[in-house]
């Protein structure tokens, strides 16, 4: 795999990795801009605007003096939703936003975890994304395992930051800093396929970062290329989320999930904006703009959606944690 131009870390500061020198976040916003001059993948989404009736904001814990934010966010057992931070921590909320247990990572000297799963025997798992690793907690957070190490080869990872399971609850894990590829797992681990690699082509990533779900179909938010892309769950690359020959572009997609509604809920970091399409690619609406008021999200991070299709946002620069329903 050769490494391209806009491959990043995501540490504070520009690191060394196996495929050389990767830019610091802060020259995102540079990148962005080349890699939308040079790809030019799809067309900027216009929608009609779509209206919250429903909107809460609940808040992150401190941590000593500190007031984390939050990064990711999945939908729990029994009404509960499951939340990382960046103390490191994983945090249980009831459905009234009040935390109910929490539990700290088995260490954060390096970096702090990214994507968060629970699965239906209440078992936690977490993209242990500085470890390489996948990190597997009981309901009550006793640490079960790990899963995975750094490298290339099956089973290992390079910064895995996003998670999601299929209705046999397979695992699927996305990963970027040196193989920007989605492995898919068993539910109790055991490797079973990768896809993907790094670029900007049919099938390439470049910083995939979130992935849903739905139907026998794999959605992966790639984040760099800012575009959606659509697989088969045995790894098959199907196309571009959007009309036939006119892919929607979004504006660095973080995270994706799906609704009760079958429809798909994307949240742009870029943007500080949710879009919602239907399973067809078509664009049904839009909410949200940059800013830190009701209405506005900061930098959004992390992506749920319940049976009800109540949506869980991790609005990172904002910190807290916002839950909102059309």
């Amino acid at each position: 795999m050769t490494a391209g131009p806009f491959h990043f870390s995501p540490g504070k500061d520009a690191r060394r990795t196996a495929t050389g020198w990767k830019p610091a976040p802060l020259l995102w916003g540079f990148a962005l801009a080349v890699v939308l001059c040079v790809a030019g993948c799809g067309r900027a989404p216009q929608a009609t605007a779509l209206t919250a009736r429903e909107w809460r904001v609940w808040s992150v814990p401190p941590d000593g003096a500190t007031l984390p934010t939050p990064r990711s966010v999945a939908i729990g057992n029994d009404g509960e939703i499951a939340a990382l931070d960046t103390a490191g921590r994983v945090l249980i909320y009831d459905g009234n936003g009040t935390v109910q247990r929490q539990w700290q990572m088995l260490d954060v000297r390096v970096g702090k975890p990214e994507g968060i799963v629970v699965l239906r025997d209440g078992r936690v798992v977490v993209c242990d994304t500085h470890y390489h690793r996948v990190v597997w907690f009981d309901a009550q957070g006793a640490w079960l395992k790990n899963t995975g190490a750094h490298g290339r080869k099956d089973g290992e990872f390079i910064y895995p930051v996003g998670i999601c399971t299929d209705a046999a609850e397979n695992l699927y894990v996305c990963e970027y800093g040196g193989n920007d590829r989605v492995q898919k797992f068993s539910r109790e681990g055991q490797w079973l396929a990768s896809f993907g690699s790094f670029g900007t082509g049919p099938g390439q990533f470049q910083r995939p970062s979130g992935l849903a779900w739905k139907g026998g179909r794999l959605y992966v938010a790639d984040a760099i290329n800012n575009r959606v892309l659509i697989f088969s769950d045995d790894g098959k690359y199907l196309g571009l989320l959007g009309p036939e020959g006119q892919p929607l572009a979004f504006n660095l997609p973080y995270d994706i999930a799906t609704g009760g509604d079958g429809a798909l809920y994307i949240v742009e970091y870029g943007a500080g904006r949710l879009s919602r399409v239907s399973p067809e690619g078509r664009l049904l609406g839009q909410f949200g703009r940059t800013g830190g008021g009701e209405g506005e999200f900061g930098t959004p991070w992390g992506l749920a959606v319940d049976a009800q299709n109540r949506l869980y946002v991790a609005d990172t620069k904002n910190r807290r944690m916002v839950t909102l329903r059309f």
